[in-house]
């Protein structure tokens, strides 16, 4: 992992990254995929420059999952959040500690409940380590905050209530994820390696 955390402040885009999956599909090339989502603005947005920053976070998230691994987000209903999940965490190294380290470590101690300064901890915590978290404002601190609950809720790790859920990752992704890097299963509570 890097030695710089950054913090994501977008949701998760359930639906925009099924559209950029499909398109990725169809012409394994990140290029083209570009091209037919701007031209066509296969996104719906209002804006050229909305449609552009929503692409680019889009799929640099999904650059890091496996051929293997897009194919399945749309092949399987079941698998779309647990994917979109596994790419966010793979792009931001400080949501996929707080996954590891709060969410599965917490469900694994049969600690089902979130809270706020659950997080404020954990990014206090970062932060004696990592300086350009410890700069950032406390407005800065309560939107990643905000965006980082709703993409549990929005990829079904947590409820609204902010309850751990259990995963229950298919036996496909459950080996795709193990041939890439095992580790990544800890991602998902209750998915043990």
């Amino acid at each position: 992992m890097s030695d710089k955390l950054s913090l994501t402040l977008r949701p998760a885009m359930i639906h925009e990254n099924l559209i950029i999956a499909e398109e990725y599909n169809k012409f394994k090339d990140w290029t083209q995929v570009r091209d037919e989502v701007i031209s066509n603005n296969l996104l719906q947005s209002r804006t050229d420059s909305t449609l552009k920053t929503i692409y680019g976070e889009v799929s640099k998230r999904l650059k890091n999952l496996t051929d293997e691994e897009l194919a399945l987000m749309i092949e399987s209903d079941a698998d779309v959040k647990h994917l979109v999940w596994l790419a966010i965490c793979r792009q931001y190294p400080f949501t996929y500690q707080f996954a590891v380290e709060v969410l599965s470590e917490y469900y694994d101690r049969s600690r089902y409940q979130l809270y706020s300064e659950d997080y404020d901890a954990f990014l206090n915590a970062k932060a004696e380590w990592h300086s350009n978290l410890d700069n950032i404002t406390q407005k800065s601190r309560y939107k990643s905050q905000q965006i980082m609950f709703k993409m549990l809720v929005e990829c079904g790790l947590i409820t609204k209530e902010k309850e751990i859920l259990h995963q229950q990752l298919s036996p496909k992704l459950r080996e795709l994820i193990s041939q890439n890097n095992i580790d990544d299963l800890r991602l998902f509570p209750g998915e043990y390696v």
